[in-house]
């Protein structure tokens, strides 16, 4: 199969932003996280912190207990995105991006000559040295070439740091070969467990799997097609994709670790996401909101969850009514609140919803509008409903790993 697709990985992304922004920092071990709070976890380490064992998921005390001399930064996320906009546009000084995948990850679709090994490789060293130049020299990544996108970001994986990978026809088995069944995108830990299931224990087993094995597998034949179709090399378009859902959470910082403080989190959370939902232009059928709560001993925690329908709506009012009657039905025993969150769900483009035919609901969504233009205009949270009252800075946007966080000051 020949060479279609380049795909751009940025190595420890939030981690190398901060050594980039704090040259004290270079070349010392670093971890991100989301909240200055000896409870909570790393989000990013830097390779000299991940020589020690550190990595996403950590908890602060067990990092530095791993790598005592490790330095924490607080997550930024504007110099991410600063720093994402810039990656893209040095990359695009290059070759056009074809798809963003996330926020240190770009996908590239070559044609015509390009898709020669020998122009694939002198693409991907003028991308790096773009990187740098534009970016700076602690922004390294690794770029892997293949026949589709996610043989291409598998290749991007096979060397980290500053690594290149082309998976050209002659290579393409043999490379695939070696890897364990993790390294594909979309198998972790519970898929492998049941692609062993089916006698599928090793990468080569994976790749020439039948077509009907794999259906059984992914439990649809859509879903087995498609992978018997990628391991092969074909360049399988993506499916279109319909929004499902609008969530926010967000873990409390230890001040606001009481039912008064876990509430008004909680209310900022809704206002957010009702803000996107307009913003998308979505009506959302159901709302849930949950909470993670801190038990008497460390490690230890109970999580609660609770969610209703509601008439189909976009307004922040019906939305803040609805979640403050399921944070009021929750279990008053739980210990103190750790984390809330909310989901609107079932949703559906404006176009497919049919508005309340009451004046009292209309006026509702037109409060809401109201609030969006006003809050555009001299920055988010200026106009809110009462129950948020206090927490307009609580809760700051959380570090984006799949998705650009949204900056528009209607939401954040």
């Amino acid at each position: 199969m020949p060479l279609r697709h380049l795909f751009v990985d940025m190595n420890a992304f939030f981690a190398s932003v901060e050594q980039q922004h704090d040259a004290t920092l270079r070349d010392r071990p670093v971890a991100v996280i989301p909240t200055d709070a000896p409870t909570t976890s790393c989000i990013a380490a830097s390779y000299e912190a991940k020589a020690f064992g550190v990595k996403t998921g950590t908890p602060v005390w067990a990092a530095r207990k791993l790598c005592p001399r490790i330095v924490f930064r607080v997550a930024d996320h504007r110099r991410y995105v600063t720093m994402h906009n810039r990656v893209v546009e040095a990359v695009n000084r290059v070759l056009p991006i074809d798809s963003v995948r996330s926020i240190d990850e770009v996908a590239i679709r070559l044609t015509g000559a390009e898709r020669a090994p020998v122009a694939a490789k002198r693409a991907a060293d003028d991308i790096r040295r773009a990187i740098r130049e534009l970016c700076g020299a602690c922004m390294r990544c690794s770029i892997g070439a293949g026949p589709n996108p996610l043989l291409a970001k598998v290749a991007a994986d096979m060397r980290k740091p500053d690594g290149l990978t082309i998976l050209a026809d002659a290579d393409l088995p043999v490379a695939l070969y070696r890897l364990p069944l993790t390294d594909f995108p979309g198998v972790g830990p519970r898929m492998e467990r049941r692609l062993k299931l089916y006698g599928i224990f090793t990468t080569e087993q994976f790749c020439q799997a039948p077509l009907r094995v794999l259906s059984d597998v992914w439990g649809s034949k859509v879903m087995g097609e498609r992978w018997f179709r990628v391991l092969r090399g074909e360049d399988v378009p993506d499916a279109p994709t319909r929004r499902q859902t609008v969530s926010h959470s967000h873990v409390l910082p230890p001040d606001l670790r009481t039912g008064a403080g876990a509430f008004g989190v909680l209310m900022r959370m809704v206002h957010k996401a009702a803000a996107r939902l307009r913003k998308m232009n979505y009506w959302c059928g159901a709302i849930s909101v949950g909470a993670t709560f801190l038990g008497a001993e460390r490690g230890e925690s109970d999580w609660w969850g609770d969610g209703t329908r509601v008439p189909r709506c976009r307004d922040t009012q019906a939305l803040v009514t609805a979640a403050t009657k399921l944070w009021e039905s929750r279990p008053r025993n739980l210990g103190a609140p750790f984390k809330v969150g909310t989901v609107l769900s079932d949703l559906v483009p404006a176009r497919s919803a049919t508005p309340s035919l009451f004046d009292e609901d209309r006026q509702a969504e037109e409060i809401s509008d109201a609030m969006d233009d006003v809050n555009a205009e001299f920055g988010a949270s200026v106009i809110h409903l009462g129950a948020m009252w206090g927490m307009q800075d609580a809760a700051p946007t959380r570090i984006a790993f799949t998705q650009i966080p949204d900056f528009d000051r209607r939401v954040t």
